[in-house]
């Protein structure tokens, strides 16, 4: 089975647009609320809220998102928050 490879952001449209700057060919976007039960990735890169986010948006960027995306890495994966 070929490796899966995500990129998160606030939005799949922002999401793209990172992996279209950045060049990264065969990684899927998704926004943070994405549907992805059952999936894996052997990598995948969450980014933070924009700079203007409110506290409330950090805090549930922090709490909801960061560690519920970070169960669809397996151990010996890659998972990055930036």
């Amino acid at each position: 089975m070929k490796d899966r490879y995500a990129l998160v952001a606030a939005t799949e449209h922002t999401a793209r647009q990172y992996l279209s700057a950045f060049d990264l060919k065969d990684w899927e976007a998704y926004g943070y609320t994405a549907a992805v039960t059952g999936a894996r990735f052997e990598r995948l890169v969450i980014m933070r809220p924009h700079w203007n986010a409110t506290g409330a948006e950090l805090a549930k960027f922090e709490t909801e998102f960061v560690p519920n995306w970070a169960t669809r890495v397996p151990p010996d994966g890659v998972y990055t928050v930036i």
